[in-house]
C-alpha cells in the first residue's frame, strides 16, 4: 500500500512544485483513527525544502489532486496529507495476496551478502539466558534477511580456550574422580559447568582464608584498595598458581593436557547442539578461539612497517586512536602473546578474503561496544576499505533481579532450565483452561513445547534489542497479551475456523466489493506485511515484526468477534471471510517462522 502510494505522491510534488523526489526518500505515518484515513504524508521536510508553510504546502498538494483507481480521497489536515484507499484496492489487493505465495518476501537485499556472526559461548559452561537473547536476535535476522533476498552466512566464534577454560579441567582433575556425562547422567556442557563453578568456590574458600590470615577488612578499605588487596591475592593463590600452569602446559602443547581439553570441549559441544536444536538455531561455520588466537601477528608487524602502529619501551605493541575519539589500544603483550584485539583483526580479515561479504554484523553484547569501535578503526586505518561494512548489532544486558548473572559463582539463569521451566508453565496453563479439543499425552507435550518457547522467544525479541531486561520468571512469561502465545492462539483459532468450513476456498471478489470497517482495518495490515520484514531488516530490529504481529492478530480477534464468518448473510460474504482468515492465518504463520517460532494448529 505504501508503495503504491507513494508513486502517486511522487508524481503529484512533480506537477505541483516540479521536484523530483524518489519513492524512497518518503515516509508516511498511520492516522491515530481509521477516519482520518489509510496512512498520512507529513509536509515538514518538503516545506524546507520549498520555504513555504507546512500546512500551505498540504493544501497546494492535496488541490486537484490526480484521480487514481487506488484512492478514494485525499485530504489535507493542517501540515499532513491523509490518504483513504478505495474498496477497488482492497479487493485487487486481497486477491492478488492470497494467490501470491512468496507474499511478504523482497529483492531488497538480492546480489547481496550478509556475514552474520552471533552466540559466541564459551566452553566452560552451559549457556544461560544472555546467550538466549543472543541467539534468539541472530537466527531471527538471518531469517528475515533472508526474506529479503539477501545471501546470510551465520556464523558462530566458540571461546574454547584461556584461563577461564582451564578452571574447569583443573576443577574436574582434582575433584572429578572420572566423571563423564554419561556416567553421572547430567548434560555435557552442565557437567563441564558444573566444575567452573567448584573452582569458583574453591577460590573463594583461599580469598576468605587470606582476608582472615591478614586481617583484611574490605569494609575499611577505598574502592582501589580492594583492587589492589584482590590483585595481590591472585598473584599469591595457588589455585590460580595451579591454574596458569595448566594453562601454559596447553599453550605448551603437552599431550595429557590437550587430551582432556578435546575431551571436555566435546562434553560441551554435544550438550550445546541439544540447545541450539531445541531453539532452531544454525550456523554455516564455527570458528573457534584456539584456531584464531594466533591470527593477527602478520597484521601486527605490516601496521609497525607503515608506522600505524608503535612500540613502548616493554616491546608491547598499540595503536593510537585518540584523533578517532578512543584511546591507545594494547595490540600485542610485551612477551609477544595475543590479546583479543589481535585475533579479532586476524579473524576479520580471513572471513573478507574467504567471504567477500557486502556486511558483517557482529551481534554482542553491548558491554562490548568500546571493544568494536576501536576494532572497526584499528582495521580503517590499516587501509582496508570494507571495515566500513563492519557493524556492531549492540543488545542490552540480561540480568536477574538480584543483579548481574555471575556464571562462576553459579548466579545464572540456565537456558536449559529457562526453555524446561517454561514448558511446564505452558502445560499448566493447557490444564486449567477449558478443553476444546481432544488430545493424547504426546500432543499436549509437543503443544507445550511449541507454545513455551514461544512465549519466550517473543520476550527476548518483543523488546528493541538495544534495551536492557531484567528477566523476571514469575512475571515475565505471561501467555497475555503482548505475548508470543497470544498470536499463536490467533493462529490456532483461525486454523480451527477453517477445519470447520472444512472445503477449499473458492472466493470470487468484485471490484465493487464493500468492505466493512473492521474487514477494510485487516486488509490494510495485512498489505503492510511486506514492508514490515524490510523494516524490520533495515532497522536490525525483529522487534518490529513482534510489534506488527500482535497487532495483526489483535486487529484479526475484533473483527471475528464482530463479524461471523462461518454464518454470513451470503455465500460470497462467507467465501470473501474466509479467504481473508487464511491469509491471516499464513502472514501470522510466516511471520512467527521469521522469529524462529513455530504456530500450532490447535492450542
Amino acid at each position: 500500500m505504501e508503495q503504491t502510494i507513494k508513486k502517486v505522491l511522487v508524481d503529484q510534488i512533480k506537477k505541483t512544485f516540479g521536484f523530483g523526489l524518489t519513492a524512497e526518500s518518503l515516509s508516511f505515518d498511520r492516522p491515530p483513527d481509521t477516519k482520518l484515513g489509510d496512512l498520512a504524508f507529513s509536509c515538514f521536510d518538503l516545506a524546507k525544502q520549498l520555504k513555504k508553510n507546512p500546512a500551505v504546502v498540504a493544501e497546494e498538494l492535496t488541490k486537484d489532486f490526480s484521480d487514481h483507481p487506488y484512492l478514494e480521497q485525499v485530504k489535507n489536515f493542517g501540515p499532513y496529507i491523509n490518504f483513504f484507499v478505495s474498496q477497488k484496492y482492497l479487493s485487487d489487493n486481497l486477491f492478488a495476496m492470497t494467490r501470491d505465495k512468496t507474499f511478504g518476501q523482497s529483492a531488497l537485499g538480492q546480489g547481496q551478502k550478509i556475514l552474520l556472526e552471533f552466540s559466541g559461548p564459551n566452553t566452560n559452561k552451559p549457556q544461560h539466558i544472555g546467550h538466549l537473547r543472543n541467539n534468539v536476535l541472530g537466527q531471527s535476522l538471518v531469517n528475515i534477511f533472508k526474506h529479503c533476498g539477501y545471501k546470510v552466512i551465520p556464523v558462530n566464534i566458540i571461546n574454547d580456550r584461556g584461563i577461564h577454560i582451564v578452571k574447569s579441567m583443573l576443577a574436574w582433575m582434582e575433584f572429578g574422580q572420572g566423571e563423564t556425562p554419561a556416567s553421572s547422567g547430567i548434560k555435557g556442557d552442565h557437567l563441564v559447568g558444573k566444575y567452573y563453578v567448584r573452582f569458583g568456590q574453591e577460590l573463594a574458600k583461599e580469598k576468605e582464608k587470606y582476608f582472615t590470615d591478614n586481617k583484611i577488612n574490605l569494609v575499611k578499605l577505598s574502592n582501589l584498595e580492594q583492587k589492589e588487596v584482590a590483585e595481590k591475592f591472585l598473584a599469591q593463590s595457588q589455585w590460580m598458581a595451579k591454574a596458569r600452569a595448566l594453562l601454559l602446559r596447553w599453550e605448551q602443547d603437552n599431550k595429557e593436557v590437550k587430551k582432556l581439553w578435546k575431551t571436555m570441549n566435546s562434553w560441551v559441544y554435544d550438550g550445546y547442539k541439544v540447545t541450539y536444536d531445541r531453539l532452531g538455531i544454525k550456523f554455516d561455520k564455527n570458528y573457534y578461539e584456539s584456531e584464531t588466537y594466533l591470527l593477527g601477528k602478520d597484521l601486527i608487524a605490516a601496521g609497525l612497517d607503515k608506522k600505524i602502529f608503535f612500540k613502548k619501551d616493554d616491546g608491547s605493541v598499540w595503536v593510537d586512536l585518540k584523533d578517532e575519539g578512543l584511546e591507545e589500544k594494547l595490540l600485542l603483550r610485551s612477551d609477544g602473546t595475543s590479546v583479543y584485539m589481535t585475533q579479532d583483526l586476524g579473524t576479520a580479515k580471513e572471513r573478507y578474503e574467504e567471504y567477500k561479504f557486502d556486511r558483517a554484523i557482529y551481534v554482542v553484547a553491548s558491554e562490548q561496544e568500546r571493544h568494536f569501535k576501536v576494532l572497526f578503526a584499528t582495521l580503517k586505518k590499516l587501509g582496508f576499505a570494507w571495515a566500513e561494512k563492519l557493524y556492531h548489532l549492540s543488545y542490552g544486558m540480561m540480568s536477574l533481579p538480584s543483579g548481574k548473572i555471575k556464571s562462576r559463582e553459579g548466579v545464572t539463569a540456565d537456558a536449559d532450565d529457562l526453555m524446561d521451566r517454561v514448558h511446564q508453565k505452558a502445560k499448566e496453563v493447557m490444564a486449567a483452561a477449558e478443553k476444546q479439543i481432544t488430545t493424547n499425552a504426546q500432543e499436549e507435550e509437543n503443544i507445550a513445547e511449541i507454545v513455551g518457547l514461544g512465549a519466550l522467544k517473543f520476550f527476548m525479541l518483543g523488546t528493541t534489542p538495544q534495551k536492557n531486561i531484567i528477566f523476571k520468571p514469575s512475571e515475565s512469561i505471561s501467555f497475555d497479551g503482548y505475548t508470543g502465545p497470544f498470536i499463536q492462539y490467533t493462529h490456532a483459532r483461525i486454523n480451527n475456523l477453517l477445519k470447520k468450513y472444512g472445503k477449499k476456498i473458492t472466493a470470487k471478489l468484485k471490484s465493487d466489493e464493500k468492505f466493512n470497517t473492521e474487514e477494510k482495518e485487516l486488509i490494510t495490515t495485512l498489505l503492510d506485511f511486506p514492508e514490515i520484514i524490510k523494516k524490520s531488516a533495515l532497522d536490525y530490529n525483529p522487534a518490529v515484526l513482534c510489534q506488527y504481529l500482535f497487532n495483526l492478530a489483535k486487529t484479526f480477534n475484533n473483527f471475528y468477534q464482530n463479524h461471523s464468518v462461518l454464518s454470513a448473510e451470503t455465500e460470497d460474504l462467507k467465501k470473501m471471510r474466509l479467504l481473508l482468515s487464511a491469509q491471516t492465518k499464513k502472514v501470522l504463520f510466516d511471520g512467527l517462522a521469521l522469529l524462529a517460532i513455530n504456530a500450532p494448529e490447535v492450542m
